[in-house]
């Protein structure tokens, strides 16, 4: 049980991990795409700037999550996630088990 609770952890941990990194670089590479529409740089794109590619990353934006958003709607994704871990391997623990069990029940009928 304790193997399988370990498991369940860190994959929930690894799947946390790694969200966080997507969304980290994710949101790195919206913000260098900004920029290059942010002509004159002051953190909005203004009439004089506005292009249909500018529209696009900004209405992009919009949706976007950030990385504090993202941290907390990480949470329930991971434990689900490890919660699904922990009922496979749980399950494959079972089965070593009772697989284990009839083998030995089958070598003492026979002898």
């Amino acid at each position: 049980m304790n193997k399988t609770l370990l498991i369940a952890i860190v994959t929930s941990v690894i799947i946390y991990g790694l969200g966080l990194a997507y969304l980290y670089y994710s949101n790195e590479s919206y913000e260098q795409e900004f920029a290059l529409y942010d002509v004159n740089k002051n953190g909005v794109i203004d009439k004089e700037e506005l292009t249909l590619e500018s529209q696009n990353i900004t209405a992009q934006g919009a949706k976007r999550k950030t990385i504090k958003e993202g941290a907390i709607v990480l949470i329930p994704f991971s434990l689900f996630i490890g919660a699904f871990a922990f009922a496979v391997t749980f399950l494959f623990a079972k089965i070593k088990t009772i697989n284990d069990n009839e083998i030995i029940k089958s070598k003492s009928k026979r002898a």
